[in-house]
Order: C-alpha cells, then sequence, then structure tokens
C-alpha cells in the first residue's frame, strides 16, 4: 500500500536513524535509556555482571557531562551500534526471578497487598490491616 511506502516506512526509518544518531552522539546504547524505576529493570541491572554495569554507569555518566557541555562524542567515537541489547537477557531473568519470587509467595493479581504473609513487606504486624500496596 502507498501508505505504508511513502508515509509509514519512510517516517519509522527516519524515528530509527534519528535515534541512533542521537544515541551515537552521547556515547550510549538503547538498553541505557530503560527506566530504571521499573522494577524488571531494576531486578536486570542487579543481575548484571560487573563489567557491563561499570560500562552502563561510565556511559550515562559521560552522556550526562557531554550534555552539560552541550557537546558530543568525537566522530571517530561514534563507529558503534547502539541497538544491541545487552540488558535483554538479563531482563528475561529478572521477569522469571520476579514471577518465581510472585508464585512462591502465592501472589494472585487481583491481591493488593504486597505480600500474603503476616507483614506486608512495610514494618506492619497486623495481618489484616487496611495498608494496601496502591
Amino acid at each position: 500500500p502507498l501508505w505504508f511506502k511513502y508515509v509509514k516506512g519512510p517516517f519509522e526509518r527516519y524515528q530509527y536513524e534519528h535515534t541512533v544518531s542521537h544515541l551515537r552522539g552521547y556515547g550510549l546504547m538503547f538498553d541505557d535509556r530503560h527506566n530504571t524505576n521499573d522494577p524488571v529493570i531494576e531486578r536486570a541491572i542487579e543481575l548484571l555482571p560487573p563489567d557491563l554495569m561499570i560500562g552502563r554507569y561510565r556511559r550515562i555518566m559521560r552522556s550526562v557531562e557531554l550534555n552539560y557541555r552541550k557537546t558530543h562524542l568525537p566522530v571517530e567515537y561514534q563507529n558503534y551500534d547502539p541497538m544491541i541489547p545487552y540488558l535483554a537477557p538479563f531482563m528475561e531473568e529478572a521477569k522469571f526471578q520476579m514471577q518465581e519470587e510472585q508464585e512462591l509467595l502465592r501472589f494472585n493479581p487481583w491481591d493488593r497487598r504486597l505480600y500474603s504473609g503476616n507483614t506486608t513487606g512495610m514494618g506492619e504486624t497486623t495481618p489484616h490491616s487496611a495498608f494496601t500496596a496502591w
């Protein structure tokens, strides 16, 4: 169809190239842009080996510094593929771990409490209090 050939396809290609050039300009990988407040991403970052974790931290700090100075990396350092997913296997492992924890805690998606034990995990000791996770 003409819509995909002349509108959607070129727009998606432009968006992809723009994202790649932005990531290369600051020396980031695509997985560095994930929201670290997401529980799966947080667990995946904890599962990273030290060399990947240090590299991720250094890339983020370098990009913050470059953004602060309103500059970009030199062109000779921008020759890499930022779309290689280094965090993906750790995200899958984090999902499996979280699912296993929820099954062990007999977590039901309809439950609003954090845990099904005597405490909610927030320092409360009464078993059926009104303290909820929401």
